[in-house]
């Protein structure tokens, strides 16, 4: 029966990793509306501004639920509850005269209900990346520099240390969200933020060893247990780390890669690039320390060019197999389960094939721990936190839509992951 059209939401604040329901009823049968979501993304003195929408068609009960129907127009296509979250696209920005907000601010969605191009209803959702009850703790001290995110209650829990990729500083977004599934979580800085290094070249693991010592210090972390979780160059640092440092028992690697490449730094003529990592003064063996100039001017002319270089730029860097081969991290060594992740149409690097080597290795080397690669068929290198905007451009590979289902699943999966290793480790422990 025909009532008043109208939005129903199932939770009107939740974190971002939590899915919401989103209903239209009062409808007519068959009859045709709008659902557009509106919100506002601040960056430095920049405000952008996003949407997305999708045209549904009402069921013979005058009903449209996100959950159980396609849009048969909008900003993404099939069967998604989330969909209008993950394909929000900025339409315009406008320059502010202050910055505004912090980047774990709540973020406020306007959800609208059109009809023949006249909004009837209105919602306005909240979406969190901290849960009321964490704490979240900025951390500078014995050489430690990062964000700590932590029960309010302090009770021992085990623990996650977080890492990011070439976008530097401290990564905090993933770390605020596995902290409400029961885990304590360190967001690492380890360059790109004072007082770390200005580029990623060069950085000991001594001082991820120190982020170590000063979480096992803490009464507030369970003992025993130290996962790790790097995105991108950070799952090569994370791999890097759990090899070397048998306090880490579990680690993941997401669009990382299990060979060590050289650091970060602009394409020059320089004969010579550096390591990304040294342990005890030592670089650890990368690929490669030679520098082809030729390849370094071409992806520098194409980087000018708004072109994305990184794909013939790591090809280069893995393509001879003896030194891939020295610069190999000796996954076999990782003291607890490994769990790697990788889209197909990674546009940074081949991070499944690279990613195949290194389970090749855990296999002929019959390794004791879980071990698992997740390959997601269309996803790009923005494989990560659920349900929100995807670029999906040539800069990170795949689709909207393939990268964002690779993102729902890998995060529950990597949560699970988590979560299996602490039991098993706490069975293992008790019955030795």
């Amino acid at each position: 029966m025909k009532g008043t059209p109208q939005l129903q939401i199932e939770m009107e604040s939740s974190l971002i990793d939590r899915a919401v329901g989103i209903r239209v009823t009062g409808l007519s049968s068959g009859q045709k509306v709008t659902v557009r979501f509106q919100r506002k993304s601040y960056g430095g003195k920049t405000i952008y501004f996003m949407e997305s929408h999708g045209t549904f068609i009402s069921d013979s009960k005058g009903i449209v639920d996100l959950q159980e129907v396609a849009p048969v127009e909008g900003t993404y296509e099939g069967v998604d509850r989330m969909g209008l979250f993950w394909s929000m696209q900025v339409t315009r920005t406008e320059e502010y005269s202050e910055v505004v907000t912090t980047k774990l601010h709540p973020q406020s969605l306007t959800i609208l209900l059109e009809r023949d191009g006249e909004v009837i209803d209105t919602k306005v959702i909240t979406r969190k990346w901290v849960a009321d009850e964490i704490t979240r703790t900025p951390v500078n001290e014995q050489g430690v520099v990062g964000t700590f995110f932590h029960a309010a209650n302090s009770s021992p829990r085990p623990t996650i240390i977080v890492v990011g990729g070439s976008e530097g500083g401290i990564y905090e977004f993933p770390a605020s969200l596995l902290v409400s599934h029961g885990f304590n979580v360190l967001a690492l800085g380890y360059w790109g933020q004072d007082p770390l290094p200005k580029q990623l070249v060069e950085i000991p693991l001594e001082y991820i060893e120190g982020a170590i010592h000063w979480l096992k210090a803490r009464p507030d972390v369970a003992k025993g247990w130290l996962g790790m979780h790097g995105t991108s160059k950070g799952g090569e640092l994370a791999l890097v780390v759990a090899t070397h440092f048998k306090d880490i028992t579990a680690v993941v690697s997401l669009s990382g890669s299990p060979v060590v490449c050289c650091g970060i730094v602009p394409w020059t003529d320089q004969k010579e690039l550096p390591p990304s990592w040294t342990y005890k003064g030592k670089a650890i063996p990368y690929a490669r320390p030679d520098n082809s100039v030729e390849i370094s001017n071409r992806c520098l002319a194409m980087r000018k060019a708004g072109e994305n270089p990184l794909r013939i730029w790591y090809d280069y860097l893995t393509c001879d197999p003896q030194i891939t081969e020295q610069a190999t991290i000796p996954v076999e060594k990782i003291n607890g389960p490994v769990l790697l992740i990788s889209g197909t149409d990674d546009a940074c690097f081949d991070s499944v094939q690279l990613n195949e080597m290194a389970m090749e290795r855990l296999r002929q080397s019959k390794f004791e721990h879980e071990f698992k690669h997740l390959i997601y068929e269309g996803a790009g290198h923005e494989v990560g936190i659920p349900f929100i905007p995807v670029a999906a451009n040539q800069f990170t590979g795949g689709t909207k839509y393939d990268t964002a289902q690779a993102s729902k699943d890998s995060w529950q999966k990597t949560i699970d992951f988590f979560w299996r290793s602490v039991s098993n480790h706490d069975r293992i422990r008790i019955e030795g």
